[in-house]
């Protein structure tokens, strides 16, 4: 017998509802279940890197609603519904579509999120301006995922740094402005770190880009 089958189909997911991203309880479960797997107790460290994770995850479909259809999808946590795993988000159902253009978008996108970072930043002990920075790297990430980072310019928030791309061997990649705080566990620095001198940086991409082919 087949666990987790039923009728020939798997088992049904709940869906949780997005409300809970402001849910400080909640959040402070996630804080430190993230730490905990990356062997920290430090809640800044844990904060951050949940939302490196869960910041993609939730303007994943979003972004690329934007892309395809010209209106993204709403994510304000009472439209949000979404599945959890340990250290972020596993899947996200956005809401209905918001108004149409990139500039739209971005004002609803600074609505909506800046109530999430706010209760993050205060479970986590983290600055807001450096979850709006790990925010702006996710969207940069899902803007050339979906290769669209031209709407990069037309994605103005105010609280957020603009996303940015550098262009290495004829292959684009983010241009981080953020610190996921990676460097801190034993995984060491990502590809791109920004704590890494422009050299060294620049070595690594080139070194991906060429292995990419």
């Amino acid at each position: 017998m087949t666990v987790g089958i039923t009728g020939g189909l798997p088992e049904p997911v709940a869906l949780l509802p997005g409300s809970l991203l402001l849910d400080h309880d909640w959040l402070s479960g996630q804080v430190l279940t993230t730490g905990i797997s990356y062997g920290s107790d430090d809640p800044r460290l844990g904060a951050t890197l949940w939302w490196y994770s869960a910041s993609a995850v939730l303007l994943g479909q979003s972004v690329h609603e934007l892309v395809l259809l010209g209106s993204g999808a709403s994510l304000d946590p009472a439209d949000v519904r979404m599945v959890t795993r340990p250290g972020g988000l596993d899947r996200v159902v956005p809401g209905p579509s918001v108004a149409p253009g990139a500039a739209a978008y971005g004002a609803h996108l600074e609505s909506v999120l800046a109530p999430v970072i706010t209760a993050l930043a205060e479970v986590g002990r983290a600055t807001p301006q450096s979850l709006w920075a790990v925010t702006a790297d996710s969207l940069a990430t899902r803007l050339l995922a979906s290769r669209a980072p031209h709407l990069a310019a037309e994605l103005v928030l105010r609280r957020m740094p603009a996303p940015r791309f550098v262009d290495v061997l004829g292959r684009a990649y983010v241009h981080r402005v953020s610190c996921c705080l990676l460097y801190r566990v034993p995984m060491g620095k990502c590809l791109s770190c920004p704590r890494q001198a422009p050299a060294e940086r620049r070595a690594r991409l080139e070194t991906h880009a060429r292995a990419q082919g």
